[in-house]
C-alpha cells in the first residue's frame, strides 16, 4: 500500500494501578498506588482503522506495523493526556494585540502547570466565542517532556509531525474522516471490571471510516 495511506496516533495513557479486578501476566498492575503508564496507538490505512494497547511502546509499534503490512507511516501524531499536558482558554481583552495574547497565554500556562515560562512548550489558536468575544485555546507542557517523547519515538524510526492533547480528539477524528467516538474508544481508560487481557485486545475495523 502507498506510504501516504498510513497514519498513526500514539499516546501514553495513565491508568489506576487497581483498574483491573483480575490481574494476569499481561496486566500492567503493580503493587504501588501510583498510576501506571501504558501506550495506545491507532492506525488509519485507507478505509481500515485499527488500534492496539500495550505496556511498552517498542513492541506495540512493531506489532502495529506488522498489522498494517507496512513499515513506515506517512504521518505520526503524539497525543498527550492530562496531567502531562494542560489545555485551557484565555479570554482576550478587546484592546489586546497579538503579542499581548501570546504573553497572556504563556503566563496562564505557566501558572496552571507551575513551571517557568522558559521551560514550557506552548501553542495557541484564537477563535471567536458564541458571545462574540475572542478566546485563545492554549495547550502547554514541559519542553523536557516533549524532548523525551520525541526521542523515544525517533528511536523507533517515527518522526512525530504534530503534538496534540486529548481534548482535540474529536477535531482530529473529524479531520481524518473517522466515525464519532473512534478516537475516544482507542485512547480510553479501562472500563470497570474489564480484564487486562480484554483491554489489550486488538481492535480492527475494515469497513469505511
Amino acid at each position: 500500500m502507498p506510504a501516504a495511506s498510513l497514519r498513526f496516533v500514539v499516546s501514553p495513557i495513565f491508568i489506576p494501578f487497581d483498574a483491573f479486578t483480575a490481574p494476569c501476566a499481561a496486566s500492567p498492575v503493580n503493587s504501588n498506588s501510583n498510576p501506571v503508564k501504558v501506550w495506545a496507538a491507532l492506525a488509519v490505512q485507507h478505509a481500515a482503522v485499527l488500534y492496539r494497547r500495550a505496556e511498552d511502546l517498542a513492541p506495540l509499534m512493531s506489532q502495529l506495523r506488522l498489522d498494517c503490512l507496512q513499515a513506515k507511516p506517512h504521518s505520526t501524531i503524539l497525543m498527550l493526556h492530562s496531567p502531562e499536558i494542560w489545555a485551557g482558554d484565555v479570554h482576550c481583552q478587546a484592546h489586546w494585540g497579538p503579542e499581548d495574547i501570546e504573553a497572556e497565554c504563556w503566563l496562564e500556562a505557566a501558572t496552571a502547570l507551575q513551571w517557568p515560562v522558559a521551560e514550557l512548550a506552548m501553542d495557541f489558536e484564537v477563535h471567536s466565542s458564541l458571545e462574540g468575544h475572542w478566546l485563545a485555546h492554549c495547550r502547554a507542557c514541559p519542553k523536557s517532556l516533549v524532548k523525551a517523547y520525541v526521542a523515544q519515538l525517533n528511536a523507533l524510526d517515527l518522526r512525530p509531525d504534530a503534538i496534540t492533547c486529548a481534548s482535540q480528539m474529536d477535531e482530529l477524528g473529524e479531520a481524518w474522516g473517522l466515525q464519532p467516538d473512534v478516537m475516544a474508544e482507542a485512547f480510553r481508560l479501562p472500563c470497570m471490571d474489564e480484564l487486562a487481557s480484554h483491554y489489550f485486545n486488538l481492535f480492527k475495523e475494515d469497513k469505511p471510516c
